[in-house]
């Protein structure tokens, strides 16, 4: 029997960061630079990374509308 497993990736590159908050890659580096972007940013060689985790719990701090 051969199964595919999906393998969900901790840590985000700044593409699948922009489609998981849905936000525009442009956006993103323009808080960056302005030193306004809420999430914790780690640096792996030369790459900018998020921790889903600390994405997760950024959008769950998020206030929510009813």
């Amino acid at each position: 029997m051969n199964r595919t497993v999906a393998v969900e990736r901790r840590m985000l590159d700044i593409q699948d960061l922009s489609d998981y908050v849905g936000l525009s890659r442009q956006t993103i580096y323009n808080k960056l630079a302005a030193g306004t972007f809420p999430i914790k940013t780690k640096r792996i060689g030369r790459r900018l990374k998020w921790d889903r985790k600390d994405v997760d719990r950024f959008l769950d701090q998020l206030p929510t509308i009813n």
